[in-house]
């Protein structure tokens, strides 16, 4: 019975989450925030009363967890180093100043206006300056700006924004995860990063080449990616055994996995396209979905009005800092200020990494419900409005 349950939730979890994505990309919103709102839809106190329990959740959390994984491996395939080159010097500064600037904002206002300790703050700075710019692409390809400076900016700099967040997010995982260490256990802490450091290269020069090597004999793609999918759990596995965490482990084991297929010599470059189309069927199809609805199930409506300030203050901590520190990048890299805004609200939508890092963290109990409800609901809330504005703001410049 617990099976047939478990089985019936996912399924309605999927078609409310397919039908409510569907209908935001029909207006060219996002789809993640159908898939948000479809997990607050379930978490209606009698919906979730009847439909939900611990036996479910427990599978549930399971599957979600899987889903995180192959996320954080994809965004490590996926990095492009050598795409960053063009327009590198504003690319880095737009990356730099619109990260640093909500993230030390977001920070202090949380630990001396809110009085919330350094890891609380901390995670709530990274919540607001961390973005998700691939959602404005469609917009961009519909507008036919793909190949203008603009088009060209919010590409470039989200390859390095991407690289410096995931900076940024690596030591945030870190932090959540020994945040319950006491202090005689960071010395064994340090002991076991220092060990998986060292692993992170014997896989890369033995381990991760054979292993691909040995799948890709049978010349499939479903091969490689049963291979890929070997790598990535024992990688994210380890990790969670030091006690690095698993999505580090994820993430090194997709930037690896990327580099093996690259080498000059290795496996030929479109088998990581292969991979990574078999991937994103899989996870952005099945996995992830789930997660977003994991997330919103978790949501506490009640806690938006009691905790409404907190919520208005990080949305426009959230905007604010992200335009501005967006401006004065490409203002640096000798743009103009209205290049800067539109590039600023292409840039602003979030929806991924900001979720997992709440999501842990709650699980972890370093934050509470409320903490969490008001993170995710500034990354709708700005995930919603950015793409409006963008859009209309690409209109109004190519008229002028």
């Amino acid at each position: 019975m617990i099976v047939a349950n478990a089985l019936l939730f996912t399924l309605l979890a999927l078609v409310l989450a397919y039908a409510l994505a569907e209908l935001f990309h029909y207006f060219r919103l996002p789809r993640v925030i159908g898939q948000l709102l479809a997990g607050i839809v379930l978490g209606i106190p009698f919906l979730k009363g009847v439909l939900y329990s611990s036996d479910i959740d427990a599978a549930f959390s399971y599957i979600t967890n899987i889903g995180i994984i192959l996320l954080f491996f994809f965004i490590g395939l996926e990095l492009n180093l050598r795409g960053v080159r063009k327009n590198m010097r504003t690319s880095a500064y737009i990356a730099v100043f619109n990260t640093v600037i909500p993230l030390f904002i977001g920070y202090l206002v949380a630990r001396y206006v809110f009085g919330f300790n350094d890891i609380v703050s901390l995670i709530i700075g990274i919540s607001v300056s961390v973005s998700s710019q691939a959602i404005t692409l469609d917009i961009l390809d519909e507008a036919k700006m793909l190949r203008s400076r603009i088009g060209s900016l919010i590409i470039t700099s989200g390859m390095v924004d991407d690289l410096f967040e995931l900076l940024l997010v690596s030591s945030i995982l870190i932090v959540v995860q020994s945040a319950s260490l006491g202090a005689a256990d960071l010395p064994m802490f340090v002991l076991s990063a220092l060990i998986f450091i060292m692993l992170v290269f014997l896989f890369r020069l033995l381990f991760i080449p054979v292993i691909l090597k040995l799948f890709e004999r049978e010349q499939s793609q479903s091969s490689l990616f049963m291979g890929a999918l070997v790598i990535v759990l024992l990688m994210a596995y380890v990790s969670d055994l030091l006690g690095i965490g698993s999505l580090i482990g994820a993430l090194i084991a997709g930037a690896l996995v990327r580099q093996t297929l690259l080498k000059e010599g290795g496996l030929k470059p479109w088998r990581r396209n292969e991979l990574s189309h078999s991937l994103h069927a899989i996870a952005f199809g099945f996995l992830i979905p789930l997660f977003f609805v994991a997330v919103g199930l978790k949501m506490d409506l009640g806690s938006i009005s009691s905790n409404m300030a907190l919520i208005l203050v990080l949305i426009a901590i959230d905007i604010g800092g992200t335009l501005a520190g967006t401006v004065i990048g490409v203002l640096l890299g000798k743009g103009t200020f209205r290049e800067g805004l539109i590039v600023g609200w292409g840039v602003l939508p979030k929806g991924d990494t900001e979720l997992v890092i709440a999501t842990l963290a709650l699980q972890h109990r370093i934050i509470t419900v409320d903490i969490f409800t008001a993170i995710i609901t500034v990354a709708l809330v700005s995930t919603f409005v950015a793409p409006i504005v963008f859009k209309w703001m690409v209109r109004k410049n190519a008229k002028a």
